[in-house]
């Protein structure tokens, strides 16, 4: 799997959010897949630049079961709980 730098990603969200390129033609160009693109422009509303920082965090169990019982509650998808 490809790596993209925040800078890379901050670039591919900026150019959907200015609507001149789709999602399929900005992903084509910068050799991404449609998902991550759309995680990283969702992510990127949600938490700004923060949101592109790629980090692995090792969780809690109690905060896994408290993410668990959102969804769970919310009926919210694994994508929108993510962002």
């Amino acid at each position: 799997m490809t790596k993209y730098t925040v800078d890379e990603k901050l670039h591919a969200v900026l150019e959907y959010l200015e609507g001149e390129k789709s999602y399929e033609s900005i992903a084509q160009e910068r050799n991404v897949g449609l998902s991550p693109l759309k995680g990283w422009v969702a992510r990127y509303l949600e938490h700004g630049m923060e949101g592109l920082a790629s980090s692995y965090t090792n969780y809690t169990l109690p905060f896994k079961l408290e993410v668990l019982t959102y969804m769970n509650e919310n009926g919210a998808s694994i994508s929108a709980t993510a962002v």
